[in-house]
């Protein structure tokens, strides 16, 4: 299943709170619509997240804001 959000700013909660609640695995997509938050607070603490978000069962895809 394919499902799509805007914003998430750097608030992964909200988004391992949805995998909970709908049972999501690798197969199913999260497409986030800019200003995920991924790639903006340096090498260091945006990979720490990449790593957390590694472990959520759910495959994401995400496409820049003005905040990346």
């Amino acid at each position: 299943m394919i499902f799509i959000t805007g914003d998430t700013h750097e608030n992964f909660e909200r988004v391992e709170g949805f995998c909970r609640h709908f049972h999501t695995s690798h197969d199913d997509i999260l497409i986030i619509l800019g200003d995920e938050g991924i790639n903006f607070s340096g090498v260091r603490y945006d990979s720490l997240k990449k790593r957390l978000l590694e472990f959520l069962p759910i495959t994401i895809f995400a496409i820049h804001g003005n905040h990346e």
